[in-house]
């Protein structure tokens, strides 16, 4: 399991590495213009690497059993304008229509509130990610009996049987070629997993197939 982690973040890593060292080559031959979008472009790399870091430290604490929760009282409405207010334009830009709905009267949940933001900051940016312009995201959220359901439902590019066993794995992509070029880590699913068990709740995903869209949902237990 060592060895095939290593080998995973080695590929990881590489990727963008070589596309920096690309641009940085080009930019010494002469071949690319030393312009504002040449630089953007290492930036972005640069970016994705960073990212990739912060993601494999959480990760590493998550299979540590390191998770530190700061828990307290969280109304769950306020946890949706948080991803209303952070990805509003992202949608807007990509002209997809994000619908939201929160079940009136829901009782403060007992979480870690930075921790259940970045579980739905990983979904939402996903369905962001794997839907079409002119799709839509719709995130609801309600109460099922002593627990609340949060489901982030998009017209996406959807994901077969098969692939659905494997989604929450380590490094697991379901679409290769496109979450590379959109700086994936390929992680964001396990650390997500990882972030609602340990609010003793549980995670899971479906789909009716490849072009039929998908829905992500976790339930999170009201405190007793």
């Amino acid at each position: 399991m060592r060895r095939q982690l290593i080998g995973d973040v080695t590929h990881e890593l590489r990727t963008p590495l070589t596309a920096v060292k690309g641009y940085l080559e080009g930019l010494m031959d002469g071949v690319l213009p030393a312009d504002p979008e040449t630089y953007e472009q290492i930036h972005s790399e640069i970016d994705r690497l960073q990212r990739l870091v912060n993601d494999l430290q959480e990760l590493s604490r998550v299979e540590a059993g390191a998770i530190q929760l700061n828990l307290a009282p969280v109304p769950p409405e306020r946890l949706i304008e948080r991803i209303q207010s952070t990805f509003g334009r992202q949608f807007e830009d990509k002209n997809i229509q994000l619908v939201t709905d929160v079940e009136t009267g829901l009782p403060n949940l007992f979480v870690d509130k930075d921790r259940i933001i970045q579980v739905l900051t990983n979904l939402a940016g996903n369905a962001l990610q794997y839907t079409p312009n002119g799709g839509k995201v719709s995130i609801s959220v309600r109460r099922e009996k002593s627990e609340i359901l949060f489901a982030v439902k998009d017209t996406g590019i959807g994901i077969s049987t098969e692939q659905l066993t494997f989604i929450f794995n380590r490094f697991y992509r379901t679409d290769k070629s496109r979450n590379r070029a959109s700086g994936g880590s390929g992680i964001g699913l396990t650390i997500a997993k990882a972030l609602v068990q340990a609010h003793q709740g549980k995670i899971w995903a479906e789909s009716n197939g490849e072009g039929k869209g998908s829905t992500f949902s976790f339930l999170i237990p009201l405190p007793k």
